[in-house]
């Protein structure tokens, strides 16, 4: 059974070597992040606006967030509530639906990342599903506590995918291509799911939540908890800005199958 960063640290006073980062596996912070904002875009303008927008957002950042993308409140909320309920049961629970270690064709289920590429492992449990092709959804491994996850969280992947289609509509046609250039491109990718979680530390300072990292796919659809905030990126020119969390905006990053792949 998988172990959890939340199980394997109980009752600790510091940090295991396995999670101790330092030096140059720490993001330095750009002392200028009060003054420097992700690109906000509303996607309630005009496609001309939107598209000029999101161009110049991916030309200097590989970010930008978005607000009135056509996704109900209530379903980012409620998919944000069910995986903090999730979190918040007792660890047995949870353990339920833990990934077996080693057992490459589950594709769903709770645990933590493990470290790799000589990183140190991140203080970080996540809850894991596939969304979309209907083959891989596995159901089953989806947890059945609260009652509502698995309706819920299919609901969001829905109206994330969604999103998505629209979002490589716009670069296709900045690009030059067809409104549905880019979605034919990728009709053949996954929509994975992940919730993470970031239990207490006894020293945080020694840690990191999720190493710095690119995402693998095309598009990343980014929800920040509401109630504090901890993410970062990294501009073009090698700064680390923070994000600020900004009511119901989404915050995307292309993926390295659409910068590499396409661009």
């Amino acid at each position: 059974m998988a172990s959890a960063v939340e199980h394997y640290v109980q009752n600790l006073s510091e940090v295991p070597q396995d999670f101790r980062v330092g030096g140059k596996d720490l993001p330095l912070i750009s002392q200028d992040r009060v003054f420097e904002e992700l690109p906000l875009i509303d996607m309630t303008q005009t496609e001309k606006q939107i598209k000029h927008e999101i161009s110049a957002a991916c030309q200097e950042w590989g970010f930008f967030q978005v607000v009135n993308h056509g996704i109900p409140a209530d379903v980012v909320e409620s998919a944000r509530r069910v995986a903090r309920e999730f979190f918040e049961l007792p660890e047995e629970e949870k353990m339920k639906w833990a990934r077996e270690e080693g057992k490459t064709d589950q594709i769903a289920g709770y645990g933590r990342t493990e470290g790799f590429r000589g990183q140190h492992t991140d203080w970080m449990d996540s809850l894991y599903a596939f969304l979309a092709p209907h083959c891989l959804k596995a159901r089953h491994l989806w947890p059945s506590t609260p009652t509502e996850y698995r309706d819920t969280i299919d609901e969001f992947g829905k109206e994330c995918s969604k999103l998505i289609n629209h979002l490589l509509g716009i670069l296709s046609e900045d690009l030059g291509m067809p409104f549905d250039g880019l979605e034919k491109e990728f009709e053949e990718y996954n929509l994975f799911y992940r919730a993470n979680y970031y239990p207490p530390c006894p020293e945080p300072d020694k840690v990191l939540g999720t190493h710095a990292h690119t995402d693998h796919g095309a598009i990343t659809i980014l929800v920040q908890d509401n109630i504090c905030d901890g993410l970062q990126v990294q501009k073009r020119d090698g700064r680390w800005i923070s994000v600020a969390p900004v009511p119901n905006a989404l915050v995307i990053n292309l993926g390295e199958s659409l910068l590499v792949g396409v661009l």
